[in-house]
C-alpha cells in the first residue's frame, strides 16, 4: 500500500486528520526537492499510519516512492531479514531468534524508537457495563482454553451479553506484547476462538457491529475512531486508568504502556540515496506527525536517544 494512502485509518464518521492530512512541515524541505529513489516499507499495523504519514509528507517535498504495508511486525520481519525491505515497523522488539535470522541471511540493522503506544482495550459505544477491566479480568478472558463466552462471567453484575472477540493476529507484534502482558510469559499463549487480524481496522468494525464486543488494537486507531469504539480503563494493580499520555508517563497504565520502532537495514542506509534524508525528515518532524497520526510522541529523553542513534547511523552513508 502506498504511504499516501494510509487507507486503514478512517473506519468511523470521525474526520481523520491523518487520512485527510496535508501537514505542512515544521522543517525547512528545501533540501529535500532533489531527493529521489524508492523505499519499501512493511510491518506492523500499528506503526504504519505513523511512518505513512512520514512517507505521504515526504513525497510532496521529494521525488521519492515510497511504499507502507501492513503484515504485521512478524510478517514484516521476515521480509526485512531476507532483505526484501529498506525499513521494517514493528510495534514489539525483535526477539533474539528474529535477530538470528537477519545475522544469518547478512542483514545488519539499526533500531529507531519513534513512538511510545498505549495499547488500548475497546467495547461497543452499547457496553454500559465494562468501563474498567483488571489484568486478572482480561487474562480470564484472553488466556488458552478460556471459557468465557457471556459478560456475566467476567463479573458478578455485568449482564448475561454474548462476547465477540477481535484482536490481532499471531504474525503482529501487538499478539505478541498483548499476550505476555496479560497472560504471562511465554508469549503468543492465547485462546484461539476469536476473530485474529493483521488489519485493525476489521477490529475497529467488529466493535462498531456487536454490542458484547471486545477488541484490543494501538492506541492511534483508537483515537481515529472514539466514535464507534470505547476504551477501557486498565487497573494494572495502580487503580483504574484510561489510555494516555500522562497516564503512560505517570506508570498508571500499565502493563499495556510500549515503545513502537521502526529497523532499518544498515546496507539500505549505504546504497539507498533517499533512505537518509527520509529519515532525517521523519525524525526532525517527528512530534508534528505524531500529532497528525494521532500516536503518543516521544518523551524528551526518547528524543534525545532517537537524534543519537541516527548520527550514528548518517555515519554509513559517507
Amino acid at each position: 500500500m502506498a504511504g499516501g494512502g494510509l487507507k486503514w485509518k478512517r473506519t468511523g464518521n470521525k474526520q481523520s486528520s491523518a487520512s485527510t492530512s496535508s501537514s505542512a512541515s515544521t522543517q525547512d524541505t528545501a533540501k529535500f526537492a532533489n531527493v529521489t529513489g524508492t523505499i519499501k516499507i512493511d510491518g506492523s499495523s500499528t506503526v504504519a499510519p505513523l511512518t505513512g504519514v512520514a512517507a505521504e509528507a515526504f513525497q510532496k517535498v521529494s521525488k521519492t516512492q515510497i511504499t507502507v504495508g501492513i503484515s504485521g511486525t512478524g510478517g514484516g520481519q521476515t521480509r526485512f531479514c531476507k532483505g526484501e525491505l529498506d525499513i521494517a515497523n514493528a510495534s514489539s522488539a525483535y526477539k533474539e531468534s528474529q535477530i538470528k535470522q537477519c545475522e544469518d541471511a547478512g542483514i545488519k540493522f539499526t533500531r529507531l524508537t519513534v513512538a511510545t503506544d498505549a495499547l488500548t482495550v475497546v467495547v461497543s459505544p452499547r457496553n454500559t457495563w465494562a468501563k474498567c477491566l483488571t489484568v486478572a479480568e482480561l487474562k480470564k478472558i484472553w488466556e488458552p482454553g478460556s471459557k468465557v463466552t457471556h459478560w456475566n462471567q467476567v463479573r458478578q453484575g455485568f449482564p448475561r451479553v454474548k462476547m465477540a472477540l477481535a484482536g490481532a493476529g499471531t504474525d503482529s507484534g501487538t499478539f505478541e506484547y498483548f499476550t505476555e502482558s496479560i497472560n504471562g510469559k511465554p508469549a503468543k499463549r492465547s485462546r484461539t476462538d476469536y476473530l485474529a487480524t493483521e488489519d485493525d481496522n476489521v477490529t475497529v468494525n467488529l466493535v462498531k457491529r456487536a454490542t458484547g464486543s471486545l477488541g484490543y488494537y494501538g492506541f492511534s486507531y483508537y483515537k481515529e475512531n472514539t466514535d464507534i469504539n470505547k476504551a477501557v480503563q486498565i487497573d494494572g494493580g495502580k487503580g483504574c486508568a484510561e489510555p494516555s499520555l500522562e497516564n503512560v508517563l505517570n506508570g498508571s497504565y500499565t502493563p499495556l504502556a510500549r515503545p513502537l520502532f521502526v529497523y532499518v537495514k544498515n546496507d539500505a542506509v549505504k546504497n539507498n540515496p533517499a533512505v537518509i534524508p527520509f529519515l532525517e525528515f521523519y525524525a526532525a518532524d517527528l512530534a508534528n506527525l505524531s500529532e497528525k497520526a494521532k500516536f503518543l510522541p516521544l518523551t524528551a529523553e526518547q528524543t534525545k536517544k532517537l537524534e543519537a542513534d541516527l548520527a550514528e547511523l548518517k555515519k554509513l552513508a559517507k
